[in-house]
């Protein structure tokens, strides 16, 4: 597996790691969460709640990702924050690397 990431962006509480999928694969996307940024379980699952319903959000609006892994990494500002910050920082990147062209031969 191993791949290496192609696109790497970086947001206010989120870095976004691209790695190409073979075509005809739908887009994947992952939330990373270490003991640095959110020490207690409670608050590192919290965070990756907020992950999965933004993702779901975009998803159901459309959007048109070619076949990537999207792996964010939470910063460490990310535990106490509202979600509709959350919301618009995961938006931006997704929608960022959404827009992005890739020349990832496969």
């Amino acid at each position: 597996m191993g791949r290496d990431a192609i696109a790497r962006c970086h947001g206010r509480f989120f870095s976004l790691s691209v790695t190409p999928l073979p075509l005809g694969r739908h887009p994947l996307f992952a939330c990373v969460v270490s003991k640095k940024v959110a020490s207690k379980a409670v608050q590192r699952n919290r965070i990756k709640r907020h992950f999965r319903e933004v993702v779901r959000v975009h998803i159901q609006k459309g959007i048109n990702a070619p076949p990537l892994v999207f792996v964010f990494r939470a910063k460490v500002g990310v535990s106490g924050t509202a979600f509709a910050d959350v919301f618009n920082d995961i938006g931006g990147l997704i929608d960022k690397m959404s827009n992005t062209r890739y020349n990832a031969s496969q």
